[in-house]
């Protein structure tokens, strides 16, 4: 009876609040300032486009009305108190929102600000006039980075002046990808907790799953092995990206081709894996064509000599053991991924330092921050950073 009661003066205050939330506007655009909070404007401003990472634009889908649900993120979804289905599916009706802000589950006393104070940070700061490019990150990266090729070309008619751009984790392989095609789009660009040149962490997500607050199903394994963008995070042969991620249970590299649908079903990885799960799993040749986007897209990440790119800050951490390689256990039917015990490098927690640093023909200046991933635009030394970067 106790539960029930506690249950329901939660329902309580999160109705009030979500009654009293103002829906977010839809797409990039410019950012516009939340309630209570304060924009300063002193003489010339700098345009600057925020381009967020991985699940850090908000999501909506036309319900049977015609009207829209948000379906990424409510209080409702991190309680686990809903579930929708994520998983990409063509003419799904998912309409991008804003940039996620902060995910409130009880007004004044439980609340998870997520990209909050960096936006408020830069638009009170009197230096930018502040432009925000959410996206579908569970679509294709090559079809993200054409539409923010095409919002930057927007914001520079507009203004006159070419904008900064800054890119936070994914984000930041879509700015990059759209400056190796068009360097002469910005002045600047802010990379922070990039991982240019991929890594084994993001296999976690996609076998055992990564639960959103109280939520495990939401992004669930299954769900998020039907994301095109993921695959995007993980290295190729041969190239600048990071090498032997994944090794026996003898320590021995495997030779694993990550862009190959038949590796991952041999070796039992993501949607293929026991712990996942998924069933039915996807079919070697539907699997096999979101591996190939995933590769034009990192094949898009690769410098071209000759192109003279725009000054770079990169700021990144070595303060958190990160997942480095990964190894299997020891079991004679199947391969069963160890997580717990793979092998650690410094890194924020999610990207490696290594695979933080751009490629060698982008000259960058670094900072270190001792944040952790999702939070390193939150911190007020690398605010204080970056408004020095932009004022060089």
């Amino acid at each position: 009876m106790k539960f029930h009661r506690f249950g329901f003066w939660i329902g309580i205050l999160l109705c009030v609040f979500c009654a009293g939330k103002k829906e977010s506007a839809l797409g990039p655009g410019l950012w516009t300032n939340e309630p209570g909070s304060r924009s300063v404007v002193a003489g010339k401003q700098i345009p600057l486009v925020f381009v967020p990472g991985y699940k850090g634009s908000e999501l909506y889908q036309k319900n049977e009305s015609g009207s829209l649900d948000r379906i990424w993120l409510t209080p409702w979804q991190a309680l686990n108190l809903t579930v929708p289905d994520l998983t990409l599916k063509k003419n799904d009706q998912v309409q991008v929102g804003n940039v996620l802000t902060r995910v409130t589950l009880i007004p004044s006393l439980i609340e998870v600000k997520v990209y909050q104070p960096w936006l408020e940070r830069m638009s009170s700061s009197g230096l930018v006039k502040l432009y925000v490019f959410p996206y579908d990150w569970r679509k294709d990266n090559g079809e993200n980075s054409a539409k923010l090729e095409a919002f930057l070309e927007l914001v520079q008619r507009e203004n006159g002046v070419l904008p900064v751009l800054v890119g936070h984790s994914n984000g930041g392989n879509l700015s990059l990808s759209v400056l190796n095609r068009r360097p002469d789009l910005v002045s600047k660009v802010v990379f922070a907790g990039v991982p240019f040149r991929g890594g084994i962490g993001f296999m976690e997500d996609l076998i055992s799953g990564v639960s959103t607050g109280l939520n495990p199903e939401i992004t669930s394994a299954c769900v998020v092995s039907s994301f095109h963008s993921v695959y995007t995070f993980f290295p190729r042969e041969g190239s600048f990206d990071t090498k032997e991620v994944l090794k026996d249970a003898e320590g021995k590299i495997l030779p694993f081709r990550f862009f190959n649908a038949t590796d991952w079903e041999k070796y039992e990885l993501g949607p293929y894996s026991h712990e996942a799960h998924c069933e039915p799993p996807p079919s070697i040749k539907e699997f096999q064509s979101r591996l190939d986007l995933a590769l034009a897209f990192r094949n898009s990440l690769e410098t071209k000599k000759g192109n003279k790119y725009p000054p770079a800050l990169v700021v990144h951490a070595k303060n958190r053991p990160t997942m480095r390689t990964l190894i299997p256990e020891k079991n004679p039917d199947h391969w069963l991924w160890d997580f717990k015990n793979s092998v650690r490098a410094p890194g924020d927690g999610r990207v490696t330092f290594t695979s933080s640093i751009p490629p060698e023909d982008v000259a960058y200046q670094s900072f270190e921050t001792q944040a952790e991933h999702s939070d390193l635009l939150n911190d007020v030394l690398v605010w204080e950073r970056i408004e020095s970067f932009l004022k060089e």
